[in-house]
């Protein structure tokens, strides 16, 4: 029985999850790129400091200023990307399973490499959670959503661990590798629809920013209209 639900998970779950991924993921995108380009044309100064924000946005990849004033949650989340990010794309087992996807050639983690980041990442989502239930502001900030992202990505992290490691596991490996598929085709599903489509929408944050100063040149008149205060000074 369990093997059955196993070639499910692998097989028409798995494709349809990511067809889903990829065309959320795609409209996701596509929708925030046709505002910022209308956002563009309407702007009443169309020169965009190009070098300013793409410093800006490496700066938010690596934010040193955050890194300062918060320095366990700074590491904790910079961690918990790295890890999330490579280990599905470059584990030998997530290639295989994107066989006919991916390029012949496409590079495969070390075992051991693979296992440390996903440590680390244990470690991350874990201290991640801990903060978001147990420090005051972090959990006032946090809805039940934010929460129940990184408690699925913990478990879909610990579940691939435990999975490839049965001598370490609570339960058989071969439930823990259902485990594994089911939260990770959950995943996939998820992605496009919650806060995790920042993995995408990222390298837009600080243009979009930088677009929101920019505004259109009838704007002033607009505001005075809609305040009733056309034809006074400012």
């Amino acid at each position: 029985m369990i093997e059955s639900w196993i070639d499910l998970a692998r097989g028409p779950l798995f494709r349809i999850s990511l067809g889903i991924l990829v065309l959320g993921l795609a409209y996701r995108f596509g929708v925030v790129l046709v505002q910022v380009v209308a956002a563009w044309r309407r702007a009443g100064d169309r020169r965009l400091p190009t070098g300013a924000v793409a410093a800006a946005t490496l700066g938010w990849l690596l934010p040193k200023r955050l890194l300062r004033a918060r320095p366990l949650y700074s590491v904790a989340s910079f961690s918990f990307h790295v890890g999330i990010i490579l280990v599905p794309l470059f584990l030998v087992g997530h290639v295989a399973l994107l066989r006919g996807y991916l390029p012949r050639d496409w590079p495969r983690l070390d075992p051991l490499l693979a296992d440390v980041l996903t440590l680390v990442c244990v470690v991350a989502l874990g201290s991640l959670l801990i903060g978001r239930t147990m420090s005051p502001t972090a959990r006032a900030l946090s809805k039940t959503q934010d929460v129940a992202i990184v408690a699925m990505l913990l478990l879909l992290v610990l579940s691939g661990f435990f999975a490839s490691h049965p001598m370490l596991s609570p339960l058989g490996a071969r439930t823990m590798l259902l485990v594994h598929m089911l939260v990770g085709n959950l995943a996939l599903v998820l992605t496009p629809m919650t806060k995790i489509v920042h993995c995408v929408l990222y390298p837009l944050t600080q243009l979009v920013f930088e677009l929101g100063w920019h505004f259109p040149a009838e704007t002033g008149e607009h505001v005075a209209v809609a305040l009733n205060k056309e034809g006074e000074p400012v």
